[in-house]
C-alpha cells in the first residue's frame, strides 16, 4: 500500500499540476512521522517531484511567439521514419513523417524533440542521420471535444515539444546506430510478406515497433475489437519472450551451465533462469527502440528476477507497486499515458484472475476487463471485443509473435510468411466480427460510469463479499442508464465539434438529433469517425436527419462513416451519394422546434453557394446556421432571413461571407466559428471579427474554445454555454506556470 501511495502522490501532481494539495501532505507527513509512519514524509516530496517535472515539460514546449515562424536547426533523425505515397488533393506526392532532436535555434534554445512531416523535398532521409533544416512549428495542441484524442497530453507524456513541417533539409552525416538496422529489418520483413496486406502492416510493428505501414483502418480494427495492445510492443510480448527463454534457460541452459561451472550449483535452476530471460527481454525491448512500454515491462521484470534470486518472497502486488514507481520516477510525465494504466491495468487483472479464480477463467475474463479498460482510455467499444480477444491473444501470443521474431532473426523467410498467415486470419476475423455484432450497441462509458463497472468486476474477482454477488449489477446502472440531460419541449440544443478546419454540428431536441455536416476525412480515417461516432455511442443516440450543406471534403468528408445511419439532405446530392435534394421552403418539426430550409432555391447552384441554410427555432429562439454560402447568396436572401439569436459564421469566418448587410438583418447576439488553429486560410478574418465586434455579437470560436455547447434555459433567459478548453481545461492546455489552485 505504502508503494501504491507514493505512486500515486507522483501520478496525481503530474495531472493536477497545482499546489494546494502540498499543505495537506506536509501535516500529513509530520503527524505520521510522530507515529512512526517515516515513509509518509515522501508523499509531499514527491507531489514536488511531479509538479516540478509536468512544470518543465510545458515549459519546453514551443513558445507561442515562435509558431508558425521557419526556424533554421540542426536534428538527429530519432527512431523510425514512415514514408507514405498518398493521393492528397488531387494528385499523388510522397510524404516523410519522422521525430527529430533539434538543438542551434537561438530564438528556441536547447534540445527538443519534435514530429515532423516532409512532402515532396527532393532529398529523402534514413534513420539515424544529422540533418541542417529549415522547419515550420506548432506547439502541440489538436481539437479538444468531450470524446477523441487529446493530442496536447499524449504529446506532452512522449515528449514532443512542437509540430510541424520541414520545408527544406540538408544531410550532413549519419551513424550506422540501432535505429539504422531495426529500419533494414522492418525493410526486409515487408519485402518477405510483400503479398499478405496485413502481414506488411501488422508484423513489423511486432518485430521492430515500426507501426508507420498501419492503416487507419486497421488500426481502427484493433481498437474496436479491444486489441490495440497487441501491436504495441509492451508489457505482454515481453513477458512472453521472457517466458520462452526462461522455461529454456530451466530445462536446457541452466543444466548445461551448471555442469560447466560447478560454482553455479549454489543457485537453483529458477534463479539461473532468469539470467536468459532478462537478457532476451532486453533485447526485444532494443528490437523496439527502447520505447517506454518495452522500459516498464523491463523494469518489472528486473523486480522480480532480483526478488527471485535474492530468494526474496515478494507478492505479485508489491512487486508490480515497486515497478510503477520506478517507472514514475524515471518517466514521471508517462503518468499522462493511457499505454502506461492499460499495461499496469492488464497485468493486475492477470493477478486478481489468478489469484481469486484460477488461470483456467483468464482467457473469459481478462477480455472482458481489457475492453472496459479501453473503452475508457481510448473511447472505441464494440460488443466484440472479448469475442475476438479469445482467439487473438491465443493466436498472436503462441504463434504470430513467435514466428515473426524467429524469422526476423534467423533471416529464414517462410517462418516470417507463416506469422502473415495467421494477421490475415486475425484482420479476416475482426472484420467478420465487426459487421455480424454493427447492430448490437452499448453505450460508450464515460470515465465516472466505466469506473463503476470496473469496480464491478473487481468485486466480481474477489473470493469473498460482504454483500451478495447479485447486487454487484446496480453498479453497472450509471453505464446502462447514461443519457444526455433532457430538454424541454420546445427546446434546441446545438453542439459544435471541434474538427479543425472544417464544420460538425450536432441540434438536438427532446427526443430527436440532426448531424449538420460532418467535418473532413483523409486516406483511412476521418473527423466522424475519431469524435462523432464517439459521441454518439457516449450518448445513446442516433441522428433522425443527416445534413450535408455540400460537397467539399472539410463539411462532407465523414460522410461515409455515418451511412444508413438517417435520411441524408445535401445541397450538391451529385456529390454525396445517396442524398436527396434540400430546397428552400423544406420544413418539419420535432418536439416542438421547427426546422426550415431556406436555400438553395429551386435553381441549382454550384460549389459553395449551394450549402444548405437552416434556421431552427424553437421557444421564441432562433438558430441559423448558412453552411458556406457567400455574400451573393446572403444579398439574395436578406428579404426572407429573420431575426437570429445565435449564428454560425458562414465558411469559416472568410471574408466572402458574412457581409455587414446580413449582420443587419438577422441581428445575432451570438456567433459561433467553426476554424482550424492557425489554419493556412487565416479563418477568421479579421475584418469579419470586426464586423461581429462591431454590431456588439458575443464571439465563439472552435479553434480557441474547443468544442462548444449552446443551449438556452439559464437564469434571466441568457444560454448556457459550455466551452471545452475552459470547462475541462488542463495543464497542458496552457502556457507553464506556476498554480497554487
Amino acid at each position: 500500500m505504502r508503494l501504491w501511495c507514493l505512486s500515486a502522490a507522483v501520478a496525481t501532481a503530474c495531472w493536477l499540476g497545482v499546489l494546494w494539495p502540498l499543505p495537506v501532505l506536509l501535516v500529513v507527513a509530520v503527524l505520521g512521522w510522530r507515529r512512526g509512519r517515516r515513509w509518509l514524509v515522501w508523499l509531499p516530496l514527491l507531489w514536488c517531484y511531479g509538479v516540478v517535472q509536468l512544470h518543465s515539460g510545458v515549459s519546453a514546449r514551443l513558445p507561442a511567439s515562435l509558431e508558425g515562424e521557419t526556424l533554421a536547426m540542426q536534428g538527429e533523425v530519432v527512431g523510425l521514419l514512415a514514408t507514405i505515397n498518398e493521393f492528397r488533393f488531387g494528385r499523388w506526392r510522397y510524404r516523410q513523417t519522422l521525430t527529430l532532436d533539434v538543438w542551434g535555434s537561438s530564438r528556441w534554445p536547447g534540445i527538443h524533440r519534435i514530429r515532423v512531416n516532409a512532402y515532396e523535398l527532393p532529398v529523402q532521409v534514413t534513420a539515424d542521420q544529422r540533418l541542417a533544416l529549415m522547419v515550420k512549428l506548432k506547439a502541440p495542441r489538436g481539437v479538444y471535444n468531450v470524446t477523441g484524442v487529446d493530442a496536447a497530453r499524449r504529446d506532452l507524456a512522449a515528449g514532443i515539444d512542437a509540430r510541424g513541417t520541414v520545408q527544406s533539409w540538408t544531410v550532413q552525416g549519419s551513424d550506422k546506430g540501432l535505429d539504422r538496422w531495426r529500419q533494414w529489418l522492418s525493410d526486409w520483413v515487408v519485402e518477405q510478406v510483400s503479398v499478405s496486406p496485413a502481414g506488411r502492416a501488422i508484423l513489423p510493428a511486432l518485430v521492430v515497433g515500426d507501426r508507420s505501414r498501419l492503416s487507419s483502418q486497421l488500426w481502427q480494427q484493433f481498437q474496436l475489437t479491444g486489441g490495440a495492445h497487441l501491436l504495441a510492443i509492451s508489457g505482454l510480448h515481453i513477458a512472453i519472450v521472457a517466458g520462452w527463454f526462461w522455461w529454456l534457460g530451466r530445462w536446457l541452459l541452466g543444466p548445461v551451465v551448471q555442469r560447466l561451472v560447478p560454482g553455479l550449483t549454489a543457485f537453483t535452476l529458477q534463479q539461473l533462469a532468469w539470467g536468459p530471460a532478462l537478457v532476451a527481454a532486453l533485447g526485444y525491448a532494443a528490437l523496439a527502440g527502447f520505447s517506454l512500454p518495452t522500459v516498464r515491462a523491463v523494469i518489472m521484470l528486473a523486480v522480480v528476477a532480483v526478488a527471485q534470486c535474492a530468494r526474496v518472497s515478494v507478492p505479485l502486488w508489491k512487486s508490480l507497486g515497486v515497478a510503477l514507481l520506478m517507472v514514475l520516477l524515471l518517466f514521471p510525465l508517462s503518468a499522462l499515458s493511457e499505454s502506461l494504466w492499460l499495461s499496469f491495468g492488464a497485468v493486475a487483472a492477470i493477478a486478481m484472475l489468478v489469484t481469486s479464480h484460477g488461470a483456467r477463467w483468464l482467457l473469459v475474463l481478462l477480455p472482458v476487463k481489457m475492453a472496459m479498460l479501453g473503452a475508457i482510455l481510448f473511447q472505441q467499444w464494440s460488443i466484440s471485443a472479448p469475442l475476438a480477444n479469445l482467439v487473438l491473444i491465443p493466436l498472436y501470443t503462441c504463434i504470430v509473435v513467435p514466428l515473426a521474431l524467429l524469422g526476423s532473426l534467423l533471416q529464414q523467410g517462410w517462418l516470417v510468411q507463416g506469422a502473415a498467415t495467421g494477421t490475415e486470419l486475425s484482420a479476416w476475423l475482426m472484420a467478420s466480427l465487426a459487421s455480424s455484432t454493427s447492430a448490437w450497441r452499448l453505450p460508450l462509458p464515460t470515465a465516472t460510469s466505466g469506473l463503476f463497472a470496473m469496480v464491478a468486476l473487481a468485486l466480481l474477482l474477489v473470493p469473498a463479499l460482504p454483500f451478495p454477488r447479485r447486487l454487484l449489477p446496480i453498479l453497472l446502472l450509471p453505464w446502462l442508464c447514461q443519457r444526455p440531460a433532457s430538454l424541454p419541449e420546445g427546446e434546441w440544443q446545438l453542439v459544435a465539434f471541434d474538427v479543425g478546419q472544417g464544420l460538425a454540428l450536432a441540434v438536438r431536441t427532446r427526443e430527436h438529433l440532426l448531424i449538420y455536416d460532418t467535418g473532413a476525412s483523409w486516406p483511412g480515417d476521418s473527423m466522424a469517425r475519431r469524435i462523432i461516432l464517439p459521441w454518439l455511442a457516449r450518448q445513446g443516440l442516433t441522428p433522425d436527419r443527416i445534413i450535408i450543406s455540400h460537397g467539399d471534403n472539410d463539411h462532407a468528408g465523414g460522410m461515409k462513416v455515418l451511412a444508413g445511419m438517417a435520411p441524408v439532405l445535401s445541397g450538391e446530392p451529385q456529390r454525396v451519394p445517396n442524398s436527396e435534394a434540400c430546397r428552400a421552403g423544406q420544413q418539419w418539426g420535432w418536439d416542438g422546434v421547427t426546422f426550415t430550409l431556406l436555400w438553395p432555391g429551386p435553381k441549382e447552384v454550384p460549389g459553395n453557394e449551394s450549402s444548405c441554410v437552416l434556421q431552427v427555432s424553437g421557444a421564441g429562439r432562433s438558430l441559423l446556421i448558412p453552411g458556406d454560402i457567400g455574400k451573393q447568396s446572403e444579398y439574395r436572401l436578406l428579404g426572407s432571413l429573420p431575426r437570429t439569436d445565435l449564428l454560425v459564421v458562414a465558411h469559416h469566418g472568410s471574408n466572402s461571407s458574412t457581409s455587414a448587410a446580413l449582420l443587419r438583418q438577422v441581428q445575432p447576439a451570438y456567433a459561433l466559428v467553426s476554424a482550424g488553429y492557425r489554419n493556412r486560410f487565416h479563418h477568421p478574418h479579421p475584418q469579419v471579427l470586426q464586423r461581429l465586434g462591431n454590431a456588439g455579437v458575443t464571439v465563439l470560436r472552435t479553434d480557441r474554445d474547443g468544442m462548444i455547447v449552446f443551449r438556452w434555459g439559464a437564469a434571466d433567459n441568457v444560454p448556457l454555454i459550455t466551452t471545452w478548453r475552459q470547462f475541462r481545461e488542463r495543464p497542458w492546455h496552457r502556457p507553464a506556470a506556476w498554480r497554487f489552485w
